[in-house]
């Protein structure tokens, strides 16, 4: 990490994971809304301009877009399937999961992990992330109203209600600490 005077204080470069619900509940290549990701980068951007931000989304989407189509034709099959065997499965769905537990060791990784939940949906691929950073001591803020979920209460640093409250959190320091 690197260190950079901000305001007379010194102050390390900071990373952030930014997960949140991709396909949720949904079946197939149904993806949730993922304008949040745009919403999310523009806060930090505003307000950490040296921050290192890591979004799924975007390394997803270079992931997909570097592999033919039969990427998702196989994950549709998927569906037909009664049984399924991690050893069994197509070469490029075995790589598409080799890509969740690269993107849930980034999490550890990063200084702060952001979780965008919106609603009451819950999402495993952001479980899976939280309790990466979790486990690996970072910070997990976690945007939703969740906050009876046991997921999201047990892996939680702070637990935000919206994006003016993320904004508040980082303009006061929150994820300096």
């Amino acid at each position: 990490m690197t260190a950079e005077a901000v305001s007379g204080v010194v102050r390390r470069t900071r990373s952030y994971f930014l997960a949140g619900t991709m396909q949720g509940a949904r079946t197939g290549a149904h993806l949730t809304d993922q304008s949040y990701r745009e919403l999310l980068t523009g806060t930090l951007r505003a307000r950490r301009p040296e921050a290192v931000i890591h979004d799924p989304g975007v390394l997803m989407a270079e992931w997909l877009a570097a592999h033919p189509a039969d990427v998702r034709a196989a994950h549709a099959a998927l569906a037909d399937r009664p049984v399924l065997r991690h050893a069994d499965l197509a070469p490029e769905l075995r790589e598409l999961t080799d890509l969740f537990h690269r993107l849930t060791r980034l999490a550890a990784d990063s200084d702060v992990c952001v979780a965008w939940l919106p609603g009451h949906e819950p999402s495993m691929g952001t479980a899976a992330e939280m309790l990466s950073a979790h486990r690996a001591g970072r910070t997990v803020v976690s945007i939703t109203d969740m906050r009876q979920n046991l997921a999201v209460l047990s892996c939680s640093t702070v637990i935000l209600p919206d994006l003016d409250a993320f904004t508040d959190w980082l303009d006061t320091g929150g994820d300096l600490l």
